[in-house]
């Protein structure tokens, strides 16, 4: 059986990717600060503080055999870059961008002498658009940068990475975002509604599992016409 480490799995599309791996078969290792859903049923809880870079080797470790990684924990502070605190700045960087990058550079150890795995970052459209909260826009165009880098890397042995790209989902996140910006993009999508957990949540399972060996460093967009490139 393989096991899926999935970060940010205590709600929003962390939760409805934890379900749908293991509704396909998979030990789910779900990693979140804490955990209100008594609907993950069957999937292994780890209690973590991703801002905790140093201690992200050893977690690894401890996890034990790993074939698919899914970042996709993430922070969104939702304010004007003059109300950024240091605090807010530094937090944002580390769970959204580096705590990623360590976790894959920590992970991909195994999957290269094993020469196998699949990993799936969650970026989002803010990667490409201008964005109201500007610290969240660039950790995920830097998670867009990072999974084409890794592909080139990890590809020789095996390895496949790949992001999505969500544009609005009904998430908490969703609800901390600036109301005229999530206004400008619902009025530009085709079915005119915020796209669902569980819809990406898909995406993200046939990326883990089915999508083709050459598909490698590819970002998908799931953004409903929101944003096209």
């Amino acid at each position: 059986m393989k096991t899926a480490l999935v970060t940010g799995a205590g709600r929003g599309i962390g939760l409805a990717t934890a379900k749908a791996l293991a509704a396909a078969g998979l030990r789910v290792l779900a990693l979140d600060l804490e955990f209100s859903d008594d609907s993950l049923k069957g999937v292994e809880r780890v209690t973590y503080d991703l801002v905790d870079l140093a201690r992200i080797p050893g977690l690894v470790v401890k996890l034990g055999t790993i074939d698919v990684l899914v970042n996709n924990a993430g922070v969104q502070t939702a304010v004007p870059i003059e109300r950024y605190t240091d605090e807010a700045r530094q937090r944002i960087l580390r769970v959204n961008l580096e705590a990623p990058v360590e976790l894959i550079r920590a992970l991909s150890k195994q999957m290269i002498e094993r020469k196998s795995g699949r990993i799936v970052n969650v970026a989002s459209v803010a990667a490409f658009t201008a964005h109201t909260d500007l610290w969240y826009g660039v950790t995920k165009a830097g998670v867009v940068s990072f999974t084409r880098s890794f592909a080139s890397y990890l590809g020789p042995h095996g390895i496949q990475v790949n992001a999505v790209a969500p544009g609005p989902v009904d998430t908490e996140l969703l609800k901390k975002a600036q109301p005229e910006r999530v206004e400008q993009l619902m009025k530009n999508m085709y079915t005119r509604r915020p796209g669902r957990t569980d819809e990406i949540a898909e995406a993200i399972r046939w990326l883990a599992l089915d999508a083709p060996v050459i598909l490698n460093g590819a970002v998908i967009d799931l953004t409903d016409g929101c944003y096209l490139r």
